[in-house]
């Protein structure tokens, strides 16, 4: 039930708020979960690499679910 235990997007936004870090990208990542290692490095990174860039983002905090 506590979504900031496993994917701190309310925590990171307080930070932010707090100018404990910079900001958060107004976006939130996320990919399919379909186990295939030639899709996500062939697909679903560079996208993910791309969104980023487009973001402007300095760093990226990557989070099983």
């Amino acid at each position: 039930d506590d979504v900031d235990s496993f994917l701190p997007v309310n925590r990171l936004g307080e930070y932010a708020a707090e100018g404990r870090i910079g900001s958060v990208s107004p976006r939130f990542y996320g990919v399919t979960t379909d186990y295939s290692q030639s899709r996500t490095l062939e697909r679903y990174a560079p996208q993910i690499l791309s969104w980023c860039r487009e973001d402007g983002l300095d760093a990226v905090l990557l989070s099983a679910l």
